[in-house]
C-alpha cells in the first residue's frame, strides 16, 4: 500500500483524550506526525463522529488541543488527520517530534 502522508511520523507511546459529545475517551498514540496520529482506542463509544477535538499530553508539557478528522478505523486502531491546531501548539509539537525516533 502506498504511503499517503506528507509528513514523516514518529513512533510514540502517549496517552490522549478524544472528546466525543463533550466527554473524554482515552486513547494511546502509536505514531504521530505534524499531520495526524494513529491511535489505539482504549475507551471509546460505538457512536463515532467525523470531527472531534483531541487533548494530546506531550511529556513534561501542557496538553495540546487539536481538531481532528477520522480517516479510517480498523478494529481498535484509528487514523486521525489534524485539521486545526493553534500556532503555538503546532510549534511545540514540531519541537517534540524533532526529539523522538522516526517510525518505519
Amino acid at each position: 500500500m502506498r504511503e499517503r502522508r506528507s509528513s514523516r511520523r514518529a513512533g510514540v507511546n502517549i496517552l490522549l483524550n478524544k472528546f466525543i459529545d463533550g466527554f473524554p475517551h482515552a486513547c494511546r498514540a502509536l505514531d504521530l506526525s505534524m499531520g495526524g496520529v494513529l491511535v489505539k482506542r482504549i475507551h471509546a463509544p460505538q457512536a463515532e463522529r467525523d470531527f472531534f477535538p483531541l487533548q494530546l499530553g506531550l511529556p513534561g508539557q501542557d496538553p495540546i488541543w487539536i481538531w481532528s478528522r477520522a480517516v479510517w478505523t480498523q478494529g481498535s486502531c484509528q487514523a486521525l488527520r489534524f485539521v486545526s491546531m493553534d500556532a503555538e501548539d503546532r510549534a511545540r509539537l514540531a519541537v517534540y517530534l524533532g526529539t523522538v525516533k522516526r517510525a518505519a
